[in-house]
């Protein structure tokens, strides 16, 4: 009986652990078994490319791989290859050097000829190697082919993870618009501009692969078995609005005006379509290339970069660098604003072209407002006015229109708000809420308000289309197979702010501007029908200036918007016509890639018949010799990775004494030596002058 009674005692707890674990806890403990028999490992899509409009791969993806091996486990199941022969073709195809292929195969065979096959020790006491790291940042070239050896012959125990890397065409074109990304839980993820507006479309979808582990706790998989899987879905191409030639075309007319204007930040423009708001170009300097943003910033030689803290760094990169200041960055337009309250007054009937105005000096709550020539024009028309850029006329105008309507308009324009372009980070205008009677006179040409140059671009687009507001947007379509397969995304339409006529009035002003008023005289401009609206800004109470113009191309039926702005110039750069001529040279660089030609005046011609004779720059600056070439109508240029504006020009090419034609390219260079290709000049007999 106490045998029997014992024996109970004993039995009680062991049938309740198992009914434990066959019954109440089978279901945990069995999902607990099998985490340790099967692996789940995400497969990560590749990421989408994203395309200019004529399908060129401004952004795609490439992979790098990480090779390791389990040691015990690497075998061919092929007889006819041992261990020596899979670590040749390791040193084959990775490029290894035959040390580390010596050392790989030491380590194989260490642990296969101690019949390591899944303990963690064996009865010799030989500690086994779980992971060993063979190569990183192997090519996707290079890995598949490994890959396909090892799959081939059936061998075992290689690991391949992969690691995507976002792989940029562009150079520094447009990198703001494109944007930056980063790596999150092993996928690329996209943290500014396009890449983070668009970022859903072009990650795609993560698939999956379930399949039996090895005992070694390493997340491999067992050589051979056959895993369940669901394939990754490979994210959308999109395709863009922007066209790599009009970037190429609006980066280097930034960069010869910023050389000429001695800055090495704070010049920036953009090319828009009036009909569509497409952005065909945006572009600035200070750029970076997308491949590398964090190295030296042009401008700076390495040693000054250095001279920065960590933090000083990143705060310079992402505010003149990484942001696309044409949306996040707003400035006073100045007299660019004079066609807006033009077209105001236009529209609501307050003058017409021939309105008299007087443009004498006058006093608002104690502030004199006068025009910017020193003995002003006194009796002149509203048309006069405006290609003359005077000042107390459209304080008059606006008065004419009076502050609460005006201030109608303004919000009725979108000033207070934003574009709307599909562009993370866009600011919005910042102006009066409730404005004085001298906040009014300021705004009515230009000042005392701020706005950014994606808005003042929308504006001049609607005056070019005829009357109707467009959202800018540098996304157009996605794709899965190339333009042939794109789905072009939904266009929200505009809405009609101005009438045909007033549009069509106000750019025949434009017109004037560009042919007789402050925005005359540039070369490559001429034989073109162009206009526009040139700005000047006097950043508080100081000699610092910003230059603006903005302007439609063709002018009598618009086809684009070019704007170029010109932030606080250091050399001799006085007046807003110098913004206007690189404005009107990617215009007519623009208009010569569309196939139209120029068609010039007997003036024109003569003019440019007169070949110009290279001035000796020995002692200038590189800033200042750009600037004297400027003024004698030709495009300096100084290479970008020798853009240090301070230092001596050193050498010209062509040098000084040549005889050139006007608007010819003149390099200048900090050094002697520097990389120059020189090639043979074909014979232009018989051509004209464009040709």
């Amino acid at each position: 009986m106490t045998l029997l009674l014992v024996f109970i005692l004993i039995a009680i707890p062991i049938v309740s652990s198992f009914y434990r674990l066959q019954i109440t806890e089978h279901e945990v403990l069995a999902a607990k078994a099998a985490s340790q028999q099967f692996v789940t490992q995400t497969d990560l899509p590749r990421r989408g490319m994203i395309l200019d409009r004529n399908g060129y791969p401004l952004v795609m993806s490439s992979y790098v791989y990480r090779v390791g091996m389990t040691p015990g486990d690497v075998a061919s199941k092929s007889k006819d290859i041992d261990e020596a022969d899979i670590v040749e073709k390791l040193g084959f195809y990775l490029g290894l050097e035959s040390d580390v292929c010596d050392s790989l195969l030491e380590k194989i065979r260490a642990d296969r000829a101690s019949g390591w096959t899944g303990f963690k020790k064996n009865y010799t006491g030989h500690e086994p190697v779980l992971y060993v790291s063979i190569a990183s940042e192997v090519p996707e070239n290079q890995a598949m082919r490994l890959k396909d050896w090892l799959s081939a012959n059936r061998v075992g125990g290689f690991r391949f993870d992969a690691e995507e890397r976002r792989v940029y065409n562009n150079g520094n074109l447009a990198s703001s618009v494109l944007g930056l990304t980063r790596m999150e839980d092993g996928k690329v993820t996209g943290v500014s501009g396009l890449e983070a507006a668009y970022d859903d479309l072009l990650s795609g979808k993560s698939g999956y692969t379930f399949a039996k582990r090895n005992n070694y706790s390493t997340q491999g998989l067992i050589p051979f078995s056959e895993p369940v899987s669901r394939p990754a879905e490979k994210g959308y191409d999109l395709v863009s609005t922007l066209d790599i030639e009009v970037m190429t075309i609006l980066q280097e007319e930034l960069a010869s005006i910023a050389a000429a204007a001695g800055l090495i930040e704070g010049v920036h423009g953009l090319v828009m379509e009036v009909k569509t708001g497409n952005i065909l170009a945006m572009g600035q300097i200070s750029s970076f290339d997308a491949s590398d943003p964090t190295a030296v910033p042009i401008g700076f030689t390495a040693e000054d970069w250095s001279l920065f803290t960590a933090e000083e760094k990143t705060a310079y990169l992402s505010s003149k660098l990484w942001n696309n200041v044409n949306i996040t960055d707003v400035y006073e337009p100045g007299s660019v604003f004079k066609a807006v309250t033009l077209a105001i007054g236009l529209e609501e009937g307050a003058a017409w072209e021939g309105s008299m105005f007087n443009d004498d000096p006058i006093v608002i709550q104690g502030e004199e407002i006068s025009c910017y020539s020193v003995h002003g024009h006194g009796d002149e028309t509203l048309r006069e006015a405006f290609y003359l850029s005077c000042n107390p006329v459209f304080v008059h105008l606006g008065n004419r229109l009076g502050k609460d309507l005006y201030y109608e308009w303004i919000k009725k324009l979108g000033f207070y708000g934003k574009t709307g372009i599909d562009l993370p980070m866009e600011a919005s205008g910042l102006l009066h809420t409730s404005p004085m009677q001298i906040d009014f006179a300021n705004l009515t040409f230009g000042e005392s308000s701020s706005l950014t140059a994606i808005q003042l671009a929308r504006l001049f687009a609607a005056l070019g289309n005829g009357g109707y507001t467009v959202v800018p947007r540098v996304g157009y379509a996605s794709t899965d197979g190339g333009l042939d397969a794109m789905e072009a995304f939904p266009v929200e339409e505009g809405t009609r702010v101005f009438s045909n006529e007033t549009c069509r009035r106000v750019r025949s002003m434009m017109a004037d501007v560009v042919e007789r008023g402050t925005a005359t005289g540039t070369f490559g401009a001429m034989g073109f029908d162009l206009g526009g609206k040139t700005g000047t800004a006097i950043h508080g109470n100081t000699e610092e200036r910003t230059f603006s113009f903005v302007g439609l191309a063709p002018i009598d039926d618009p086809e684009y918007v070019v704007l170029v702005s010109i932030h606080k110039p250091t050399t001799g750069i006085t007046l807003s016509s110098s913004a206007a001529r690189a404005a009107n040279r990617v215009a007519a660089r623009l208009l010569n890639l569309d196939g139209k030609e120029q068609h010039y005046s007997s003036d024109e011609l003569a003019y440019l018949s007169r070949p110009v004779s290279l001035p000796d720059l020995s002692g200038y600056s590189l800033a200042d010799a750009s600037l004297e070439l400027l003024k004698l109508n030709l495009s300096p240029v100084v290479p970008l990775d020798t853009f240090f504006l301070d230092q001596a020009a050193v050498r010209m090419v062509p040098e000084a004494g040549s005889l050139v034609g006007r608007g010819s390219t003149v390099w200048l260079y900090p050094e002697e030596e520097n990389e120059v290709e020189w090639v043979a000049v074909p014979d232009f007999g018989g051509c004209n002058y464009h040709e």
